[in-house]
């Protein structure tokens, strides 16, 4: 009976022993930005496309009324260009069209977490760039790019 109750309790301690890492699967690595004019928040009503400049990746596609994004950064560049375009109708009804390009220099850093878990990158915001047909300035708010999900870029618009 002895030699059972230490067989058990020697299986228990090795158990508690073992390490459970909860990898984070659901965090997503993304920049956050936000929209303001005259230090206000603002939306762009009409629709806003992102494309990244080199690739044929659409990273949002036809949004409507948006004051906040979430893009990815790619993973080994040390510069992302992001193109930013605005479809709509002034108020005598004319279409217009306008576009703009962001440049995002930055550096990579692999963050490891456990044998178990997937590697993913980090990213350091160097600095930003942009072209100015609606938008005025960028201003970098958080360099850092992890698993936080809070603003990156202040997004000044004319």
């Amino acid at each position: 009976m002895r030699q059972r109750l230490l067989f058990i309790l020697s299986g228990i301690l090795i158990l508690a022993a073992c390490e459970s890492y909860d990898c984070t699967l659901y965090n997503t690595v993304a920049m956050y930005g936000a929209f303001d004019k005259d230090g206000e928040a603002v939306a762009i009503n009409d629709t806003l496309t992102i494309t990244a400049c080199g690739t044929d990746a659409i990273l949002l596609n036809r949004s409507v009324k948006t004051s906040q994004l979430t893009l990815p950064l790619s993973y080994w560049q040390a510069e992302d260009t992001l193109i930013l375009s605005i479809k709509g109708r002034d108020s005598e009804g004319e279409a217009y069209f306008l576009q703009d390009t962001i440049w995002v220099s930055k550096t990579n850093q692999v963050h490891y977490e456990s044998p178990d878990c997937p590697t993913t990158l980090f990213h350091t915001i160097q600095g930003v760039r942009n072209t100015n047909e609606f938008i005025e300035s960028i201003t970098v708010i958080r360099s850092s790019v992890n698993y936080e999900t809070t603003t990156n870029l202040q997004i000044h618009l004319l």
